[in-house]
């Protein structure tokens, strides 16, 4: 895990319209320790007060938790038998969906609004070709700003590392590979849809290699990275 700085101690940053808060006493985000997060940072969801770091810790905790993270899910991958079996909520051990609260921790610092606000507006750097735009719907399970792979320099957010992307597909292949909870439907290529999604562990935001990255075991020690209520 990266040192976290022992000046570090502002809980907040401000902007000229927004504030940027310290992620250092975040329980939802604890391996991001060194980062900031703009209170215009609403893409994903709200929090109120915008202010405190406590509600936003609330907020993704309940988002990764709650409806929205199934929702998410089934709208690439359809898969009926998780929703009998009652989703994500219920621990029925074949549903176990790894570090997702890390990549939407990633997803969060490395978005437009948080780049702009909090690091200066670094911007990525753009290596494929302009024309091609990433519109296929599962590309919105991870919401990145960044079509590209991300030039981290010291102004920038630290990167989620590599491992910890692949786990998270690795986990989401488990999930569609199990024929009881995703029966077989010729209307949708879910090998295809990963394959897809694994392209997004290229992007600068999940590509960091180790010892210069955030490692999911770091951010979300206490559960290995799998999701629970």
């Amino acid at each position: 895990m990266l040192p976290i700085l022992a000046f570090v101690i502002l809980a907040r940053v401000s902007t000229a319209l927004s504030t940027c808060l310290s992620l250092a006493r975040s329980q939802g985000c604890p391996g991001f320790a060194r980062e900031f997060i703009s209170t215009n940072t609403t893409s994903r969801f709200s929090w109120y007060p915008n202010d405190d770091i406590a509600a936003f810790d609330k907020a993704l905790n309940e988002y990764v938790s709650g409806l929205a993270s199934l929702e998410e899910f089934q709208a690439v991958f359809r898969c009926p038998g998780l929703d009998s079996l009652g989703g994500f909520s219920t621990d029925h051990g074949i549903s176990v969906v790894r570090y997702h609260r890390s990549m939407i921790c990633a997803d969060i610092l490395f978005s437009d609004e948080n780049l702009n606000d909090c690091y200066g507006g670094t911007k990525p750097v753009d290596h494929r070709r302009r024309d091609i735009r990433d519109d296929k719907p599962e590309m919105q399970l991870a919401k990145v700003v960044a079509a590209s792979t991300l030039e981290v320099r010291p102004s920038a957010p630290t990167p989620l590392c590599r491992s910890t992307c692949n786990a998270w597909i690795d986990s989401l292949r488990t999930i569609v590979s199990n024929n009881t909870l995703c029966q077989a439907d010729k209307g949708i290529n879910r090998g295809a849809s990963l394959d897809s999604l694994r392209t997004k562990c290229d992007l600068g935001t999940y590509s960091g290699v180790q010892g210069h990255c955030i490692d999911g075991a770091d951010n979300e020690p206490k559960t290995c990275g799998k999701q629970k209520r």
